[in-house]
């Protein structure tokens, strides 16, 4: 029965669309701008860096506090379960039709509940890919791909989720792959 309510909790608090709620306060509707995306990078470039600093926040604790308090009460392999549906739940709100974000914020939310180390990993590879190609996408995809060489050796017993884990950021991001391969993805700045 716990663990349901965990899932229920998290699935509630992942639905939570920050984006939209922050674009709201500004008049705008982000899912009618740019790529209209509901995350960070959208937010960054349709209301600007202070927003979308409150989104990735925000974002970011949906996957963060599910996790570390099922971590708390849970055994490991539900506690990852229930950070999963964390970050479904970003994916697929319930508040707007199932049409969400790409995980990546409330990921790095759930990682730093799980091992804070493998999550600066991620962080460093993000920001060096970052730097190499201005692109936000094909700088998640690598970092969150780089969770599973990592977690073999840091916490094997993780390994499983940070699979699962790249497999939904291939798939939320499989828009920006074909734009990567056709050459046409958009570089951040």
């Amino acid at each position: 029965m716990q663990f349901l309510l965990f899932i229920v909790f998290a699935y509630l608090l992942g639905s939570i669309p920050f984006g939209k709620l922050v674009g709201r306060m500004y008049g705008i509707d982000i899912q009618k701008k740019g790529s209209r995306n509901i995350g960070f990078t959208n937010s960054l470039r349709t209301l600007g860096l202070k927003p979308a600093i409150f989104v990735l926040l925000g974002d970011m604790l949906k996957g963060l506090m599910p996790t570390k308090i099922s971590l708390e009460y849970l055994p490991l392999n539900q506690a990852l379960i229930v950070a999963a549906v964390a970050i479904l739940a970003h994916i697929f709100p319930v508040w707007l039709k199932f049409k969400g974000g790409k995980g990546i914020a409330t990921g790095l939310g759930a990682i730093l509940a799980i091992n804070p180390l493998i999550a600066v990993i991620a962080i460093i590879l993000f920001f060096i890919v970052f730097l190499a190609t201005r692109i936000v996408s094909i700088s998640s995809i690598i970092a969150t791909g780089s969770l599973l060489f990592v977690s073999y050796f840091v916490s094997p017993k993780t390994t499983i989720f940070y699979l699962c884990l790249f497999i939904i950021v291939v798939w939320t991001h499989r828009e920006n792959i074909s734009r990567l391969i056709r050459g046409t993805e958009k570089r951040l700045i």
